[in-house]
């Protein structure tokens, strides 16, 4: 799969949380140095002028964007080099698998949205999702992260995982009204809220996926401007 990362490709780093596996958010270019079997040279990235330090037994997330796709993998930060240039060395760890574009990076961001729990008879029913709005229970719920691929959530209310839900995310100035699946559900000590709720979106048309994406694009610009990302 070395056919896929070569010497000089351009990737993207995202650091990994042990605990949960998930990442951390923050994504640093960089460039491939060299490959030696399951082991990768990558030039340290530079953030603002400053080498972005990572330490040993780290876990990184390795990117590569093309144009059929994106191809990851994980890797754990083996070494550090000043000589003959900075540089680290991190092993790979997984496989190397190909993601959609859409799926390729979470924002992290709080945003108010809504969300309302689909019955089985509701979610057989085709026609304009804004309608599933004018009725039923609907909750208040907040955002902690977004991709193209769904939305992660805070709210009281309990769910369960595999449930079809749906969520309305203000997006450019509109109120988008999405399907989603719950396939993640955890408590939280929270002053308000109770559940944490990882979701996908299911039957999203490709120019809503659009949308949010270059949302998210928008929204990474204004964190880079302020210095948050």
């Amino acid at each position: 799969m070395h056919r896929i990362f070569k010497v000089g490709d351009k990737i993207e780093i995202v650091r990994i949380d042990r605990r949960t596996w998930e990442e951390k958010g923050v994504q640093y270019v960089s460039k491939i140095a060299d490959i030696k079997d399951e082991y990768f040279y990558i030039f340290t990235p530079i953030r603002e002028g400053v080498y972005i330090t990572f330490f040993i037994e780290e876990i990184v997330r390795i990117y590569k964007v093309m144009p059929d796709g994106v191809w990851v993998f994980d890797a754990v930060v083996e070494d550090r080099f000043k000589e003959p240039e900075y540089m680290i060395k991190v092993r790979q760890i997984s496989d190397i698998r190909k993601i959609q574009r859409r799926m390729f990076f979470r924002l992290p961001i709080n945003l108010d949205i809504f969300v309302k729990l689909l019955s089985p008879q509701e979610d057989e029913v085709n026609g304009n999702l804004q309608n599933g709005f004018s009725e039923g229970k609907i909750v208040k719920a907040l955002t902690k992260d977004i991709s193209g691929g769904g939305v992660c959530f805070l709210t009281q209310e309990e769910f369960n995982i595999h449930d079809i839900i749906l969520t309305k995310i203000p997006v450019e100035g509109e109120e988008l009204v999405l399907k989603a699946q719950i396939l993640r559900k955890e408590r939280v000590d929270h002053h308000i809220y109770r559940f944490m709720y990882g979701s996908k979106f299911i039957e999203a048309k490709q120019n809503e996926i659009d949308r949010i994406v270059r949302f998210i694009f928008k929204e990474q610009q204004k964190m880079r401007r302020k210095g948050l990302l």
